[in-house]
C-alpha cells in the first residue's frame, strides 16, 4: 500500500525538481523585519526660549512628524502628560500636541510603530515646559553666558561700556567689535531687560512683560524669583 520503491523514487525526484524551480524566486517563509522608528519635533505656538530641544512655558504646542522607515501599519504615541493615543491615519502619523503643564526635566514621548513585521519603539525628550520663574532665569542665564562669550571672543576682561538696559538687541553689549548678541540661543529678545556693568556683570533686572517674577537675592546670587501670592 506504501508504494513501489520506483514510485518512490519518481515522487522523490518530482519534488526535488520544484525546489530547484522555486528557488531562484527567492520564495521564503521567513517574517518581514519591523519597522525602524524615529520622529522630529517643531514649535507651532505658545513663548518659546530655545529651539533645540524646544524650551518654553505653557501652554507649549509643537508638532511631531514621523520619520520612521518600513512597512507601518499603525503609529502610538506617549506624549508623556497623559493616555498615549494610537491609529493609522494621518493625525496618527504627525500629530500635534500642546502641552499645558510644566515639566523642567522634559517630556520623554515614546512613539511605536508597528507593521507586518512587527512592532518597535523609540523616546526621546522632545521638549521642556518651565515655569514663569524658570523661564525668565533661563533667560537670565543665557544672558550672561553671551557676555561671556563675548569678552572670551574679543579676549577681555572687561566690556567697551556699561549698558544701562540691555534687552538682547544688537549693538547694545561689545567688547573689541564683538556683539553680545551675537552669541545667544535665546529664540526671541528678552521679555526683561538687564542693567550690565563694564565688567560683564548683569547688576538689575527690569520686569518689562514677565509679570510673574521679581528681580531678587538669593544664595545663589542675583536671580528672577516667582512672586508670592
Amino acid at each position: 500500500m506504501s508504494g513501489s520503491p520506483a514510485r518512490k523514487v519518481i515522487a522523490f525526484s518530482a519534488l526535488i525538481a520544484i525546489i530547484a524551480i522555486l528557488l531562484p524566486f527567492g520564495i521564503s517563509c521567513s517574517k518581514p523585519p519591523p519597522p525602524s522608528p524615529d520622529f522630529g519635533v517643531s514649535y507651532v505656538s505658545g513663548v518659546r526660549l530655545l529651539e533645540d530641544p524646544i524650551t518654553g512655558m505653557a501652554p507649549l504646542t509643537v508638532k511631531f512628524t514621523d520619520q520612521s522607515t518600513g512597512d507601518i501599519t499603525s503609529w502610538r504615541w506617549n506624549f508623556g502628560d497623559g493616555p498615549a493615543i494610537e491609529g493609522s491615519s494621518e493625525e496618527y502619523r504627525n500629530p500635534v500636541h500642546t502641552y499645558q503643564t510644566t515639566n523642567s526635566s522634559g517630556y520623554i514621548v515614546v512613539l511605536t510603530v508597528k507593521g507586518p513585521g512587527g512592532k518597535k519603539s523609540v523616546d526621546k525628550i522632545a521638549l521642556t515646559v518651565l515655569s514663569c520663574s524658570e523661564a525668565a532665569n533661563v533667560e537670565l542665564s543665557e544672558a550672561k553666558l553671551a557676555i561671556q562669550g563675548c569678552l572670551n571672543a574679543a579676549g577681555r576682561v572687561e566690556l567697551d561700556a556699561a549698558a544701562p538696559a540691555w534687552d538682547g538687541t544688537h549693538g547694545v553689549v561689545n567688547a573689541g567689535g564683538i556683539d553680545a548678541a551675537d552669541y545667544l540661543r535665546l529664540w526671541d529678545k528678552f521679555k526683561a531687560t538687564y542693567k550690565v556693568g563694564r565688567d560683564g556683570e548683569i547688576e538689575e533686572g527690569i520686569d518689562e512683560s514677565w509679570g510673574c517674577v521679581k528681580w531678587a537675592v538669593s544664595i545663589t546670587g542675583m536671580r528672577w524669583m516667582a512672586i508670592e501670592p
